[in-house]
């Protein structure tokens, strides 16, 4: 029973974070295995032995190593481990860009509210109102547009907007 449940952890240890020290695995071979694992995805034995100054006559242990402790696996596992901190990492920082475009958008909303409540409305000609609310849909429309697109494609763009001399003063 106790035998079961060791291999039952040591398994979930394998599975969750196997770029870790495996059971069994010597400092040596632990070693020659984060060299590996680090050397980047186009990685060979013969690469790494090479790089960190090994003699070739080594290439035959860590072979053996590689293959009972299942290097390509465990890279291959550590890659996508990687892959998903640094994608984790943009859609945080797309969260962040998106906050600061929804701040900056209510800033600007305030301020046209604020010369709205000013306007006499005498003033304002018909190619004015119409340009505010070209301006106000195309806005709205790129913003939707941008956020749809950044979702499905990961594309991030810089958002352009231009005041109109109304606004001077503000």
């Amino acid at each position: 029973m106790s035998d079961n449940i060791h291999l039952e952890n040591t398994r979930r240890f394998i599975e969750e974070e196997s770029w870790l020290r495996q059971p069994g695995e010597t400092n040596a071979a632990f070693h020659a295995f984060c060299l590996f694992r680090d050397y980047g995805g186009d990685r060979s034995i013969r690469k790494v032995l090479e790089k960190a100054g090994y003699p070739e006559r080594r290439i035959s242990i860590w072979r053996a190593w590689g293959s009972r402790f299942q290097w390509k696996r465990r890279t291959t596992e550590y890659d996508n481990y990687l892959e998903k901190i640094r994608r984790q990492e943009r859609e945080k920082a797309f969260r962040l860009r998106e906050q600061k475009h929804l701040d900056v958008s209510e800033k600007m909303l305030d301020l046209v509210d604020k010369r709205l409540t000013k306007i006499d409305p005498q003033e304002l000609s018909q190619g004015t109102i119409t340009d505010w609310v070209k301006s106000a849909v195309s806005l709205e429309r790129q913003n939707f547009e941008d956020t749809i697109n950044t979702e499905t494609k990961g594309n991030l763009k810089q958002l352009e907007i231009a005041f109109f001399e109304e606004f001077d003063g503000i």
